[in-house]
């Protein structure tokens, strides 16, 4: 799996630093509404950077290993596309594909010493 650089955005850290952030879009998918309606929907992600703002944008188009996944955090509100302003407690992360294999060979341990258990 990977993800597409689609964007750079300038961004302030805590400590008043700027930076640079490249975003990042997983593939279309298919989404079915609560209401029952289907939509296509491609969830981005930021990832922060070091490069300058010129170098940055060169990256625009290329591929990284990974996905991006949905990962649970403190509550906030979020205005939506109807203005309406929602609170939301998840947000969307960009996982390494190395990281990614990790974590599932460390389920797979996990599982192995469960089944040594039973």
């Amino acid at each position: 799996m990977s993800v597409t650089i689609v964007d750079v955005k300038e961004r302030v850290s805590q400590g008043g630093n700027s930076f640079m952030a490249l975003i990042v879009q997983n593939e279309l998918e298919l989404v079915t509404s609560k209401s029952g309606n289907i939509y296509v929907a491609a969830h981005r992600a930021s990832i922060p950077c070091t490069l300058d703002y010129n170098t940055a944008k060169l990256m625009i188009g290329k591929e990284l290993p990974g996905t991006i996944e949905k990962v649970e955090c403190a509550t906030y509100e979020h205005v939506n596309s109807d203005g309406e302003i929602v609170n939301l407690n998840y947000r969307y992360q960009y996982i390494p594909e190395q990281n990614r294999t990790v974590l599932y060979a460390e389920e797979d341990v996990h599982l192995q010493e469960v089944e040594e258990v039973v």
